[in-house]
């Protein structure tokens, strides 16, 4: 036992102080090693400057005594953070903050201030009694330790300046270098991550902006990015649309070639490839499943040997569309600037709407008379010719409704979206009408009034019979630009004809003057050549020249008056004075007048007895110059033995009367020119100026009514016109 207890070394004074000492080394480098843990989870979930180093210092001011800490970080902002222990002098703060500028300008030179006398100081945790005054000591020498917080881009953008109450030991530099190398380390992926989603912020938004639509897909086809441009043009939102085949956005038709496109392009060497090279136009489909023309191009991005492809799409249905527009109007143009004819201009127009933008075309026109004519009735479909030439001749009336009735009303464009059966009924004022609308198949139409300054000139219309097309506001503002086109080709057409009728009546007034007007003045100054010659007073007696010059006086007055009244009727200045008449008054009037020409050409003039108590709305003198002329006329043009009759019967709101003769009667070619101004049947045989059936037809139209004659070779003539009755 006492040889064993001999063997055993005495433990000694200073081995216990070491032993204490060891443990008490081993206790705080436990103690820095559990702080360096908790600032390690303090420092991954970094939140702000502000929040996260407060949290840090006073991790570091529990392993090691400070008197006081200065964080300075001056990249992407500048920050700086001062720290003091409680119970520390001002003098000493500011010696610290004073050694801290200096040293960070010695690091990083630099012409602004740190601004750490504007910094408020933070309290550090409380030291013990013993450390408060060796920190005190008034000579102690100067514990300030700086660290540069630097990553392994070299960069120093930052500094920790750390003052121990005590000297720092060997142990407490390592852990405040490890602190400040995980700072560093945090602060700069801080950075890091704020520029990422800095740069991924103003990505998304350029993206939202964007008009066109952005989308990226991975190497199976399925849509992983769908930008707000791509909502708008496909109508898809992202939650119905991220994750699914790509082939949703495309026509079937083309899903085989995308595909085929795509493997090619993942191949190739080039990164961005414009869409649809090979082909004549490429298209989209919406989320409602209508088609439209795209332009796109495709980008590739390979991240860690996965592909992703971008495409960037734009909807250019609508350029298309202006550009289509924009062909068909200068077509229209130089097809309305190519002739003066009307029906040929209107026909020209009928035949271009055909084909893409219509099935149907219908042409009416208001002539010169206020009558309307349906000049142009065309379809595209050759199967539906004969439902438009049939519409063609469909009479047409006024007073009921038709398919263009709304729009010469209202001079207002119509736009039917969708042509419904009511539809079809309101327009179609008989069963015949009904039908040939119904074979025609109408889907959907637009009409636009053809007007100029406000004036009238007729409708033009367009259908279609297509199941897929359907009349939008586009549409219609095409229309209308094309009706104002055709509207002032018609107006210059007819500004043209009034010019050439100018130049035409000018020379007829002329070849007038020096014909018509010579001859009765060429009598009148032979006669005033015999009187003044000597001779026997017999001589002169016989010839009667006062008779001779007197009827060629009032021959030259009656044609100076014509020319006055054609030129009246001209400008729209005719008077007219109009009072309630009764027709037999005027029939007996003209009966007594006219009864000695007829019976000196051995003529029956009478009248028929039916309805002529008629009070008619008329200018009794105007009234009276029309039947005067129609019976002159009459008994010009009527051999000897004939009959002239006047008469006149209620028909609806007018009086109708007529003057008809047993004479030779008109040839066809000849009824259409009767009431043109100086127009004569046979020109080798003048009786007149040619004006007096221009001034009655000038004077029946300016009563409101209208005139026309009918006519059979060998067996005579009737002209009727019509006059508005007296409503009591």
């Amino acid at each position: 036992m006492s040889s064993r207890g001999a063997e055993q070394t005495p433990t000694t004074h200073d081995d216990v102080a070491r032993r204490d000492v060891l443990i008490e080394e081993l206790t705080r480098s436990q103690r820095r090693l559990q702080d360096l843990y908790e600032i390690s989870r303090i420092l991954l979930r970094f939140e702000t400057i502000e929040r996260t180093v407060p949290e840090v210092m006073a991790l570091v001011a529990h392993t090691v005594p400070l008197r006081s800490a200065i964080f300075v970080k001056t990249k992407n902002g500048s920050h700086a953070l001062v720290f003091q222990a409680a119970g520390q002098r001002q003098t000493q703060l500011a010696e610290a903050k004073t050694h801290a500028a200096h040293a960070y300008g010695y690091l990083v030179p630099s012409d602004g201030e740190l601004g750490l006398e504007q910094a408020s100081a933070m309290q550090l945790p409380a030291q013990s009694e013993l450390e408060l005054e060796q920190s005190a000591e008034e000579g102690a020498q100067s514990r300030f330790v700086l660290l540069p917080l630097v990553v392994n881009r070299g960069a120093i953008f930052g500094a920790l300046q750390v003052a121990g109450m005590q000297p720092l030991g060997e142990l407490e530099l390592v852990f405040v270098s490890a602190v400040v190398n995980q700072l560093a380390t945090a602060l700069d992926r801080d950075c890091v991550e704020r520029a990422l989603r800095t740069s991924e912020a103003k990505l998304a938004g350029i993206l939202s902006m964007a008009v066109d639509a952005v989308i990226t897909v991975d190497e199976t086809m399925h849509i992983a990015m769908y930008n707000a441009g791509a909502e708008r043009i496909f109508g898809w939102s992202p939650n119905e649309i991220l994750g699914r085949p790509i082939e949703l956005l495309l026509p079937r038709r083309f899903r085989e070639a995308h595909r085929q496109h795509t493997r090619e392009f993942q191949a190739a060497t080039d990164t961005t490839r414009k869409m649809g090279a090979r082909l004549p136009a490429i298209y989209g489909r919406r989320k409602d499943g209508e088609e439209f023309l795209a332009d796109a191009a495709i980008s590739k991005l390979n991240i860690d040997g996965s592909w992703l492809f971008t495409v960037f799409l734009r909807d250019i249905s609508e350029q298309k569309r202006v550009e289509r527009e924009k062909a068909f109007l200068a077509e229209v143009s130089a097809v309305l600037s190519g002739t003066l004819d009307n029906d040929l201009k209107l026909g020209n127009i009928a035949r271009l709407a055909m084909g893409d933008f219509a099935d149907f075309c219908v042409i009416e026109f208001l002539d010169e008379r206020g009558e309307q004519r349906r000049l142009e009735v065309s379809s595209a479909e050759p199967e539906k010719t004969a439902a438009a030439m049939a519409l063609k001749l469909f009479p047409l009336d006024r007073t009921r409704p038709h398919l263009s009735s709304v729009v010469l009303q209202s001079s207002q464009s119509q736009l039917v979206t969708e042509v419904s059966p009511a539809l079809l009924r309101s327009v179609a004022p008989r069963a015949p009408h009904l039908r040939l609308y119904e074979s025609m198949g109408l889907r959907s139409l637009i009409g636009v009034p053809l007007l100029v300054g406000g004036r009238l000139l007729g409708a033009l219309i367009v259908a279609t019979s297509r199941p897929d097309r359907q009349f939008d506001e586009a549409d219609l503002h095409l229309l209308t630009e094309v009706g104002q086109r055709a509207a002032l080709a018609l107006e210059s057409a007819r500004l043209y004809r009034v010019a050439q009728r100018a130049i035409q009546v000018r020379d007829d007034v002329l070849g007038v003057v020096a014909h018509d007007l010579r001859n009765p003045l060429g009598t009148i100054l032979m006669q005033t050549d015999l009187m003044q010659r000597k001779g026997a007073e017999p001589d002169r007696r016989a010839r009667r020249p006062g008779d001779v010059i007197d009827r060629a006086a009032r021959r030259m007055n009656r044609l100076i008056q014509d020319l006055l009244d054609i030129t009246s009727i001209d400008a729209g200045h005719l008077s007219i004075e109009r009072t309630g008449v009764v027709v037999r008054q005027v029939m007996s009037d003209l009966l007594d007048t006219q009864q000695p020409l007829a019976a000196s050409r051995s003529l029956e003039l009478r009248r028929d007895a039916t309805a002529i108590d008629l009070e008619i709305w008329a200018d009794r003198e105007r009234l009276f110059q029309v039947l005067e002329n129609l019976v002159g006329n009459a008994i010009k043009f009527t051999p000897a033995g004939g009959t002239i009759t006047v008469g006149a019967r209620r028909q609806g709101v007018n009086a109708l009367l007529w003057v008809s003769d047993t004479g030779a009667g008109i040839e066809a070619s000849d009824l259409s020119h009767l009431f043109d101004r100086f127009w004569q049947v046979k020109k080798s045989a003048r009786r007149g100026a040619g004006l007096g059936l221009a001034i009655v037809k000038g004077l029946v139209e300016s009563h409101g009514g209208r005139i026309w004659v009918e006519s059979v070779l060998g067996q005579g003539s009737t002209f009727y016109f019509t006059i508005p009755i007296v409503v009591h």
